[in-house]
C-alpha cells in the first residue's frame, strides 16, 4: 500500500524546522510540535476559528501538536518543531 502525503507529513518525511528564537518564521507547515512550553506572538493558521491564540497570553505545554495549514509563526518563548507540508 502506498503511503499518503498526510502520513509522510506526520512522520516528518517532508522535513522540519526547529525553532527556539523569537524571529518570524514563514513557510508551509502541516503541524507544529511543542518541544518546550511555548507562547506565540503570531500564528497564521488557515483553519483557526474564534479566539486568537497568538496574543502572547496562551501557553502551549510541551508535547502538544497543532495540526493545520500553518504558513507563519513567531515565538515569544519556548521551542517548537515545525513539520513542513509535502
Amino acid at each position: 500500500m502506498a503511503t499518503s502525503n498526510i502520513d509522510k507529513q506526520s512522520f516528518g518525511q517532508a522535513g522540519a524546522t526547529f525553532e527556539s528564537g523569537t524571529s518570524p518564521v514563514a513557510g508551509e507547515f502541516c503541524a507544529i510540535l511543542i518541544v518546550a512550553d511555548a507562547v506565540f506572538t503570531a500564528l497564521t493558521w488557515a483553519e483557526q476559528d474564534g479566539d486568537d491564540m497568538s496574543t502572547g497570553t496562551v501557553t502551549f505545554p510541551a508535547g502538544i501538536t497543532i495540526y493545520g495549514q500553518i504558513t507563519a509563526f513567531e515565538l515569544a518563548s519556548g521551542q517548537v518543531l515545525a513539520y513542513k507540508a509535502a
